[in-house]
């Protein structure tokens, strides 16, 4: 067997080792392990649950806010709300105690600022990891009994993002050394103070409330390119983006084009994937609006057959391939 680069698992790897292995089934389960598939739904005494299980890894300085808004971002953008956290925290040899409660401090700020409350998890200190670690679990319950999947859009659908591309890396990636050299401590600053924009559970509430919206998608590693692929395979579709209607900051372009990264592929946590059904554009882009939340209409859902395809900057139709490593990871390689 070949052996597997750093992050993601490759979609064909888990179609063939891990979706095979999930052990029994279970009526309960409405929606299971699948490509792009935000979080779990699970139907209990009548209410729908929605389970969700992320670590952080890219990041040293905030991996405690990150490891519940990027939990929390899985859960709404089932439109759940997030309830109950849980956190293992993995700690390299040399940490002091200071580590472990800014660490705590973190979640615990995070935890209170969404409303959630912090149930669990497991504190440890390992020689298996040389940075900080946070596996978060999140768990939520629907509000009014109803649920989007990442895979519920149809043929003719509008594709929408909220925000902006690549925000999640250019936060993560604002501590690095040759960034700071190069454009200087106020910009990294500019870039850090970007973290609280990693949230989506305030556009993903709104968004679950709107009938015309068929289905969301989180955006985290492979950018809004890997996010998209993921959608049309969810729902065995075709897509069409413009990349030139993808929102992309000055701070993420400029970080970008130093690092030599692309911000289509960034880690993107902080925007949402989402379709409207077609006649419902004006009303959901209405309720964006009035609520100051910026979004972007970039492409549309399209038959099977049709393929998935992005149009770049320079107006050629080129293939989106499955997603493979994160741009962030190949940055921190290269650093």
């Amino acid at each position: 067997m070949s052996r597997i680069g750093i992050g993601k698992i490759p979609n064909s790897v888990l179609k063939r080792i891990v979706f095979s292995q999930i052990g029994v089934s279970d009526p309960d389960v409405l929606v299971g392990p699948g490509i792009g598939e935000d979080a779990a739904i699970i139907m209990h005494r009548g209410e729908k649950i929605a389970f969700k299980s992320d670590p952080i890894t890219g990041s040293a300085e905030e991996v405690g806010v990150l490891a519940v808004y990027i939990n929390a971002n899985d859960i709404a953008s089932r439109g759940a709300v997030p309830r109950w956290f849980l956190g293992c925290i993995l700690l390299p040899p040399g940490s002091s105690e200071s580590d472990l409660d800014r660490i705590c401090r973190q979640i615990d700020s995070a935890a209170k600022e969404l409303s959630i409350a912090v149930v669990g998890g497991h504190t440890e200190v390992t020689d298996g990891t040389t940075r900080p670690i946070v596996v978060g679990s999140m768990i939520g319950v629907t509000k009014n009994s109803r649920f989007i999947s990442t895979g519920g859009c149809s043929p003719g659908d509008a594709l929408y993002m909220t925000k902006a591309a690549g925000i999640e890396g250019t936060v993560i990636l604002s501590s690095e050394p040759r960034l700071i050299k190069s454009l200087g401590e106020g910009f990294a600053k500019r870039c850090k103070s970007m973290l609280p924009e990693v949230k989506v559970v305030s556009e993903c509430m709104l968004l679950a409330d709107q009938e015309g919206v068929t289905s969301m998608h989180d955006v985290t590693e492979g950018g809004i390119l890997g996010c998209a692929w993921e959608i049309a395979e969810a729902s065995s579709s075709g897509i069409l983006i413009d990349l030139s209607c993808v929102r992309v900051l000055e701070e993420t372009r400029l970080l970008c084009a130093e690092l030599g990264l692309d911000p289509f592929r960034l880690m993107g946590s902080g925007s949402v994937l989402f379709t409207v059904r077609p006649g419902w554009e004006a009303s959901v882009e209405k309720s964006l609006s009035d609520s100051g939340i910026p979004y972007s209409r970039i492409g549309v859902i399209r038959r099977a057959h049709e393929g998935r395809e992005f149009r770049d900057l320079d107006g050629r139709l080129l293939s989106i391939p499955p997603p493979g490593s994160d741009e962030l990871w190949r940055a921190l390689a290269d650093g």
